[in-house]
């Protein structure tokens, strides 16, 4: 009987190692956030870290020991945070599902094909995004239906153009809340989405630990 692929999540609190591959340098501590391309990791000497550090994890888990090469993309209030290999999440047979983050901005929308109700482009409000996906609050216009193709002008820290397909709605607050698979074939605006998508789960991991430590100097009172 084959036994069921282990999530990524198994790899939380356990004890890790990094190595700095160019210098001398070993420190220890545990995986504390999994989520999206990242693994956070706690360390007290996280300061001993820079942004670009190539470095070797070793992750000692119940699942075995887990050793890959990565790179440390942020470090923040005793912490560091390191790409994750997509060979890693292979291994535990994750799909990778593209992580959404909040985004504020709008998006220019038109049907991708000519209707009756086409006209002037509609303006809606981004909720969240991903490398691949979009969640947005619209009116109530025929256009939003699922399965809709739509062209769109997505304009967040910066502007591209897409395309999106509605695979779902929900109607909230006088609007329909829809989610929509993004297609978008520049590959260099691609990268760039794909670092916002990164910057934004950093900044989340940033202030989660900034509750963190408020709430152990306060215990510690």
């Amino acid at each position: 009987m084959m036994r069921a692929p282990l999530a990524l999540g198994v790899l939380l609190q356990c004890r890790t190692v990094v190595e700095k591959m160019k210098q001398n340098y070993v420190s220890t501590g545990i995986i504390t956030g999994v989520e999206g391309e990242l693994f956070e990791v706690e360390l007290s000497d996280f300061d001993r870290f820079q942004l670009g550090d190539a470095v070797k994890v070793t992750i000692y888990s119940p699942s075995g020991i887990h050793t890959f090469q990565s790179v440390v993309f942020a470090k923040y209030h005793g912490a560091i945070a390191i790409i994750q290999p997509p060979a890693l999440a292979m291994k535990f047979g994750d799909k990778r599902e593209h992580v959404r983050v909040d985004a504020e901005g709008t998006a220019l929308v038109t049907p991708a094909r000519q209707l009756a109700v086409s006209g002037d482009p509609v303006e809606v409000r981004i909720k969240d995004i991903s490398v691949a996906g979009l969640g947005f609050f619209a009116p109530n216009l025929p256009i939003f239906i699922e399965g809709a193709r739509l062209n769109a002008t997505v304009r967040i820290e910066f502007e591209f153009s897409c395309e999106l397909v509605i695979v779902r709605r929900d109607w909230q607050n006088d609007n329909w809340l829809c989610g929509a698979r993004l297609v978008l074939e520049d590959q260099e605006m691609l990268r760039h989405l794909r670092a916002f998508v990164l910057r934004q789960q950093v900044d989340k991991y940033i202030k989660r630990r900034e509750r963190l430590v408020r709430e152990r100097e306060l215990s510690e009172l």
